[in-house]
């Protein structure tokens, strides 16, 4: 299953990884099944390749050698093999064939990853950046794109495109965002138009909660969940939903807003800004969220007051996803401190009566399990969900 409706794209890959001149994909489905494979086992033999896609061998070693000669793929150390038969050479990524950068634009900072085609993270950088507006916007992530390039030594000729997550949600009308305040020189604006023509690389625009979802499916729960929700805690509270292993956007792009079920029976979204408020009434005073979680004490008598706020929502929360999608986990993630995310776990209560003894399966409650800023990766991995793997 996979969600069309609303993918996350603007202008066509680079020239030089079109698998033609004249063919602007960069890889047919059979291929993407195939390096999706090897991307989640991080190397497999060509004969478990077979077994795997129930394509006929002839046809694997033709994939597994056309993306050898493009620079995919490459035949590492020689594998064992169970039972009868030869043993065969591994088939691996090569991480230097491509590199993606992906920016995390919130309402008070942007954060920034360079990731490369194996998924390992070459570097990260987070800069607070008050007053944001479309200018500064392109400033702050040109600067952060240069940095990266030049410190981990990347030609900007193997950068495929550029991912960006930013809070808000979809009105319908192609890209635009509807950014909360203070971003409002940014709301309802082309930015994947700007930051394309003004960056000169392609860009991939999707909301944080999305973006976070993608970047947990490649590098975090997504390693042994293949259909999850993700919950995006920051200044409001979002998320993302995979299924099978795909990201589900919905009709207009906003699939996963879960605070939108609470409105009806006056249920308070437990934000990351309700804990600033309510800190600051304790007398601890922070400008912004990320100054708070710059500083944040899992001690705070705040926290005990907000886990206990957050439960009517969260059980809510979780036995809808359950209901409506019967998923294998449900992740806490966003800008959540894991702590925190592990009280607000046990306080979690799945609407689960039983029947002749019996309930029906639950999900795992889990910390988010992407490294460090798990938007600015999941955007940096965009490019990459949307052309090369599934």
């Amino acid at each position: 299953m996979e969600d069309d409706s609303h993918r996350p794209e603007t202008g066509t890959p680079p020239p030089a990884f079109w698998r033609t001149p004249a063919d602007p994909v960069v890889a047919s489905p059979n291929e993407r099944e195939l390096l999706d494979l090897v991307r989640r086992h991080g190397r497999m033999s060509r004969a478990d390749l077979v077994r795997a896609t129930g394509l006929a061998a002839q046809s694997v070693m033709r994939l597994v050698d056309e993306l050898r000669d493009r620079g995919l793929l490459h035949l590492g150390e020689t594998l064992p093999r169970e039972g009868r038969g030869k043993p065969s050479q591994a088939v691996e990524l090569v991480p230097g064939h491509a590199c993606t950068i992906g920016f995390s634009v919130t309402t008070d900072s942007v954060s920034s990853a360079i990731v490369d085609f194996a998924g390992n993270v070459l570097g990260q950088r987070h800069e607070q950046t008050p007053d944001l507006d479309r200018s500064k916007l392109v400033a702050v992530l040109r600067q952060h794109m240069q940095t990266l390039l030049h410190t981990h030594k990347v030609s900007p000729d193997r950068l495929f495109g550029l991912g960006v997550g930013i809070t808000g949600f979809f009105v319908g009308e192609g890209r635009r965002v509807n950014a909360p305040s203070p971003l409002d020189d940014l709301a309802l604006a082309d930015l994947d138009e700007l930051l394309t023509r003004e960056l000169g690389h392609p860009v991939w625009l999707d909301n944080d909660g999305t973006v976070a979802a993608v970047g947990e499916s490649m590098l975090g729960v997504g390693r042994w969940a293949r259909s999850f929700v993700y919950l995006y805690f920051s200044l409001g509270l979002g998320g993302g939903l995979i299924v099978n292993g795909r990201c589900v956007r919905g009709a207009h792009g906003n699939a996963g807003e879960v605070a939108g079920m609470l409105s009806i029976p006056g249920i308070e979204a437990p934000t990351l800004e309700l804990l600033r408020e309510m800190l600051a009434s304790d007398g601890l005073a922070f400008a912004d969220i990320g100054a708070m979680l710059a500083q944040f004490n899992p001690h705070w008598p705040a926290c005990d007051r907000w886990l206990e706020r957050a439960r009517p929502a969260m059980s809510l929360i979780v036995s809808a996803s359950v209901a409506l999608l019967d998923p294998d986990a449900i992740v806490y993630g966003g800008r959540l401190p894991r702590a925190l995310a592990e009280r607000l776990i046990a306080g979690s209560t799945i609407d689960n009566k039983p029947r002749r003894g019996r309930k029906r399966p639950e999900p795992r409650l889990v910390p988010a399990e992407a490294p460090s800023d798990a938007t600015a990766i999941g955007a940096a991995a965009l490019p990459f969900k949307e052309h090369f793997f599934l």
